[in-house]
């Protein structure tokens, strides 16, 4: 029987960060679309090649300086699920804001696309 996810950690660079256990992740690469002709689907083209992006919530304490999340770049992310998966951004960096947000940062990185490792 299959190990089934239930809680997911975040890594950067090699320090498992205080996360909350709902991390989300878009693996990235190549994004297809059906291509059709007059009798119909005749297959798949490759529309785009996209980054992964990894979406989570840090607990936040007074060793975590929100500017620093902010300006991230060149960081490896590992996504780790509690059911033995692990999934590796390499080169990725902070997009959009971060949050703080009573005890909670909110944080979007985008680098390569996923690999699971």
């Amino acid at each position: 029987m299959a190990r089934m996810t239930g809680v997911v950690y975040i890594t950067l660079n090699g320090q498992k960060k205080r996360s909350e256990g709902d991390a989300s992740l878009k693996v990235g690469g190549k994004i297809r679309e059906q291509i059709k002709d007059a009798n119909g689907p005749c297959g798949l083209a490759t529309k785009e090649v996209v980054g992964g992006e990894v979406k989570f919530t840090l607990r936040h304490g007074s060793d975590e300086d929100v500017v620093a999340l902010q300006q991230l770049e060149d960081v490896t992310v590992l996504f780790e699920t509690d059911s033995g998966q692990r999934y590796l951004v390499a080169s990725a960096g902070t997009v959009g804001e971060v949050e703080l947000k009573g005890n909670k940062v909110e944080v979007t990185m985008a680098g390569n696309p996923a690999e699971l490792v």
